[in-house]
């Protein structure tokens, strides 16, 4: 098959909707002929580029409205690859694929939507008018779309509208691999801890996962001088528009004379190395923009526990394995008494039968196997 993927960012963009497509199309390069179709949202990328056995092509664009592309010249993109393509994949929530979807539906191409949450932007009138206009493109897009993929059905059923989508909506948890421990860099990690108490944080540093919550339950501990917030993941300039949020952080961080310590992107072997190192991960996602936070499973295969928000969708990792304790969002006294418990009752969250069944629930071969079932299925 040719298959054409849109993703406003991509490679090497780090978050979970890129991280998900890029773990697909790696596994499809192998039987199908691939490209993507991207934004140069930073001036130092190549134009084109393979990896992985697909070709990326990054479209340049005039100016950016938030996290958005206004781009004109994307419409030659897409009509000349539209020719060129079996099906064309969206990568959900994005504005710009609204015309690539109308002009595919024109040619009666086939549309798969990966759909990874709904955005929730909270601010002036001006952020609430983008969120509007990103939503109502994203539902046209789903509309148009042959098939939906989602994580979870509990996230989708917090969503009013996706009662009309039903009847083309499939249900998959996230292509999530087993890490590969980087030894000399567990080591390293190792030496800073010490005998500290690290409690850690993976992802972005952005506004929707609620990083003020966490600084305020850490404040709450008693023995606050022992424990370190160990942030792995993009952070500041490296996350686009969220560099004001990075700088809130920090000043808390100051306040509250909480030790932290930032590691920036780290490769996936490194990855799993800090989710090792770390005594548990924390993720307190504050709205639904958040729809599972794949990093919880990636921490449970590495041994770690977890406490996440009862969000849904980010619910469900905990509730499927009882790896954690979910907390109710921006309730850091709730987050507190998880931390003080987990520290104390460790083998209750963690355990080789623990770690097992998460391998088993989250196996990437299962994911592997529905896609390829769901790109036969349409021709």
């Amino acid at each position: 098959m040719k298959i054409l993927l849109f993703s406003p960012y991509f490679y090497p963009y780090i978050s979970g909707v890129t991280t998900y497509p890029q773990k697909i199309l790696s596994y499809l390069s192998k039987e199908n002929d691939i490209e993507v179709l991207t934004f140069k949202y930073d001036k130092k990328l190549k134009n084109e580029e393979y990896i992985d056995g697909y070709k990326i092509i990054r479209m340049n664009y005039f100016f950016k409205v938030s996290k958005g592309f206004i781009s004109p010249q994307s419409l030659y993109y897409f009509f000349i690859k539209i020719n060129n393509s079996d099906i064309i994949i969206l990568n959900q929530p994005n504005f710009e694929g609204l015309f690539l979807a109308i002009i595919a539906k024109i040619f009666r191409k086939k549309i798969i939507s990966i759909f990874h949450c709904q955005v929730f932007l909270d601010g002036n009138f001006l952020i609430k008018t983008i969120n509007f206009f990103l939503n109502t493109s994203m539902k046209i897009q789903l509309n148009l779309s042959d098939k939906i993929v989602v994580y979870t059905k509990d996230y989708v059923n917090s969503l009013p509208y996706f009662r009309k989508l039903e009847n083309k909506t499939l249900n998959i948890l996230p292509p999530i691999e087993k890490p590969k421990l980087n030894e000399n860099f567990f080591n390293k990690l190792l030496k800073l801890k010490k005998n500290n108490i690290w409690i850690g944080y993976a992802g972005r540093i952005s506004s929707e996962k609620g990083l003020e919550y966490l600084l305020q339950s850490i404040k709450r501990l008693k023995y606050k001088k022992n424990i370190w917030l160990v942030f792995a993941g993009p952070f500041g300039s490296d996350v686009v528009g969220e560099n004001i949020y990075y700088k809130k952080i920090i000043v808390i961080l100051e306040k509250f004379k909480i030790n932290y310590l930032f590691l920036g992107n780290l490769t996936f072997e490194q990855l799993s190395s800090f989710y090792k190192s770390v005594d548990l991960l924390v993720l307190p996602s504050i709205n639904q923009t958040e729809a599972f936070g794949m990093v919880q499973v990636e921490a449970m295969i590495a041994g770690t526990p977890v406490i996440a928000s009862n969000l849904p969708g980010v619910r469900i990792p905990i509730k499927l394995t009882k790896m954690g304790i979910i907390t109710e969002p921006k309730d850091d006294k709730q987050i507190a008494y998880a931390i003080e418990e987990i520290l104390m009752n460790k083998s209750k969250f963690t355990n080789p039968k623990l770690v097992e069944d998460v391998n088993k629930i989250f196996s990437i071969n299962k994911v592997y196997k529905f896609f390829d079932q769901l790109i036969t299925s349409l021709y």
